[in-house]
């Protein structure tokens, strides 16, 4: 028996089910990775869509509140708000319609918007047109509201009353 023998090995083949069509392992993982990227940056976009319109609502919220701070004002003697000396300091304003009090610091009032407890800064300033000291030309009120308690994020609105 020194012939030797040849063996025939057969592999063994599993039949393919669609006519030989398939994915293999690796095309179906890159698939999936490519789905999980789109899928995270989908979140990502629809997440940072949300903060966006949330923080737009509470500017616009904080927007009509420092809107009602000048209608307030504006609806006020003109006595009540001008400054208490003639020169060009800020003085701040606080309180409500017909009760108003001019300081020379912040007072620190909030207002509550969409639940939150915010600031809003009431400004007085003396303008002079023609540089006399006996009369107020026209004061410049400034109203700021914050909009955002973890960032200090404010709306400012201007304008200019004249006696």
């Amino acid at each position: 028996m020194n012939k030797k023998s040849k063996l025939k090995v057969r592999h063994a083949r599993l039949p393919r089910v669609f006519g030989g069509q398939g994915f293999t392992l690796v095309e179906v993982m890159v698939a999936i990775v490519i789905l999980m990227v789109m899928a995270l940056g989908s979140a990502a976009f629809l997440y940072h869509s949300q903060v966006g319109i949330s923080t737009q609502g509470n500017k616009r919220v904080a927007l009509e509140a420092a809107s009602s701070r000048l209608e307030e004002i504006r609806a006020s003697q003109y006595d009540s708000i001008k400054p208490p000396a003639n020169n060009y300091n800020v003085y701040y304003l606080s309180g409500q319609a017909g009760d108003w009090t001019l300081a020379e610091n912040d007072p620190g009032e909030t207002r509550n918007i969409n639940g939150k407890t915010l600031p809003i800064v009431t400004k007085v300033r003396y303008m002079d047109i023609n540089g006399g000291p006996d009369s107020y030309d026209y004061v410049q009120i400034t109203v700021s509201t914050g909009y955002r308690t973890d960032i200090n994020d404010m709306v400012t609105l201007e304008t200019f009353r004249f006696p």
